[in-house]
């Protein structure tokens, strides 16, 4: 495969790997610099590129067991809800600024959410973020995740149901 044929099919989903790396991480920096191990694992690997059904599954997918690797390589949790939670700040920061006590609600609610995502073990953490976050349909999703459809729905049912016992035991601690 020659470079100018690599760049047309993977340089077009940068933004989409660094938003995914991002999300994952919480860093900018340590997005950026998985993107570009990204790119590097595919060029080592051009000659095969045309195997894959779908390259950029295989891009997602890359990106997201690097991101898996690098968060296990951090040695406390404490350290990804601190970015979590400041990144989370960052973006809501240009929400509805008209009322600040909506605004101030709602970037607590999507805090809170957040850090409970999080919580989630891995497969679930990952199925919710792009069904809900990234608003992915389950086609989309199965590709992404090589799962059949039905088990990524079970899957996100179970998160679902997850959160809502985690966010009542939340609310239940505040109340006591």
């Amino acid at each position: 495969m020659k470079s100018s044929e690599f760049k047309s099919m993977v340089i077009p989903l940068s933004s989409r790997l660094y938003r995914l790396a991002f999300s994952l991480l919480n860093n900018r920096e340590e997005a950026e610099d998985t993107v570009q191990e990204v790119y590097l694992k595919l060029w080592k690997m051009r000659d095969d590129l045309g195997k894959y059904n779908s390259v950029e599954a295989l891009c997602v997918r890359i990106t997201r067991n690097l991101c898996l690797d690098q968060l296990r390589r951090r040695k406390t949790g404490r350290e990804v809800e601190e970015q979590e939670a400041k990144a989370l700040k960052t973006k809501e920061m240009d929400s509805t600024m008209n009322d600040p006590y909506t605004a101030m609600q709602d970037n607590e609610r999507k805090e809170i959410m957040g850090r409970l995502i999080n919580q989630l073990p891995e497969p679930q953490r990952s199925l919710v973020h792009f069904r809900h976050i990234e608003g992915k349909e389950y086609s989309e999703i199965e590709a992404l995740m090589n799962m059949k459809e039905n088990a990524i729905r079970v899957s996100i049912s179970r998160a679902r149901k997850q959160l809502k016992e985690m966010l009542q035991k939340q609310y239940a601690s505040w109340i006591n």
